[in-house]
């Protein structure tokens, strides 16, 4: 379903992605882990169409993201559904008008049908009966889920989750977590997640892969994760200070590769 191969990205001189490569399946949730500014939101935001790549390229559903006209990524964005670390809600709208309001604009669905939809994902999310209440109103976990229903209101094939359980208590960790279980068992969607959690990336993940300094450095089911021989995977599942993890970096010309294969032209070619 999401293929990235070889994506490499820079800002001014700073180096983001170094050649990463990673695939998704159909139907998999993938967690990917990481330090802070590894890549991990950069590597989302190329999902989406949002970054352009400096090389490399990230392909969904065998259609080259960067290659899309206009129109094209406007389709493929609706088929994606993309759920914010903030929950980034409209507060002067209630929790209904924020589920509702992409369906209002992209369907032609009348008031009594996005009525019914709102509902419907609500219903998913476990906040049956809160559609008349503002954001202001709202628990941090309970934004998260509006944000989860807002995401899924356009019935998308793919989920994009970033840092959804940051700031959250044990117990709405837990919750959020079976809500992204639940989500992907009925609606059978395609997800990466981004996060530092631990336990919440073993508890929702097909795969984990792992982001440092701008490379994949692991890419494996949550057994094999947990046994990875390299040294920065496991100072990261331990949480340690001491080890390569804090190093400073080797020199840049360390990452100079070969050039990332060339984009394919259509799905067939992909």
């Amino acid at each position: 379903m999401i293929e990235v191969v070889g994506l490499r990205k820079s800002f001014g001189p700073k180096q983001v992605l170094r050649g990463v490569s990673l695939s998704v399946e159909d139907g998999e949730s993938l967690v990917v882990l990481g330090g802070s500014g590894t890549g991990k939101s950069v590597l989302l935001k190329h999902v989406m169409g949002l970054f352009k790549p400096d090389s490399g390229h990230v392909s969904v559903d065998g259609k080259v993201v960067d290659q899309l006209s206009r129109d094209e990524l406007f389709e493929l964005r609706k088929s994606i559904g993309m759920c914010f670390q903030d929950a980034a809600l409209f507060d002067s709208m209630t929790v209904a008008e924020n589920i509702g309001f992409a369906l209002t604009r992209h369907t032609d669905l009348n008031p009594t049908q996005i009525r019914a939809r709102v509902e419907e994902c609500l219903h998913l999310v476990g906040l049956v009966g809160g559609g008349e209440l503002k954001p202001s109103e709202l628990s941090g976990g309970m934004k998260r889920r509006v944000g989860f229903a807002r995401a899924i209101a356009l019935k998308p094939r793919i989920l994009l989750f970033d840092e959804p359980t940051t700031g959250l208590d044990p117990v709405m960790t837990d919750v959020i977590g079976n809500i992204i279980l639940d989500l992907k068992a009925e609606l059978g969607v395609t997800s990466i997640t981004i996060t530092h959690d631990l336990k919440s990336a073993f508890q929702i993940a097909d795969r984990i892969a792992m982001l440092f300094r701008g490379e994949c450095i692991a890419l494996e089911h949550p057994e094999a994760f947990k046994t990875h021989p390299n040294p920065v995977v496991q100072q990261f599942l331990k949480g340690e200070a001491e080890g390569p993890f804090l190093q400073d970096p080797p020199p840049l010309h360390h990452y100079h590769g070969q050039p990332a294969p060339p984009a394919p032209r259509s799905a067939h070619e992909a």
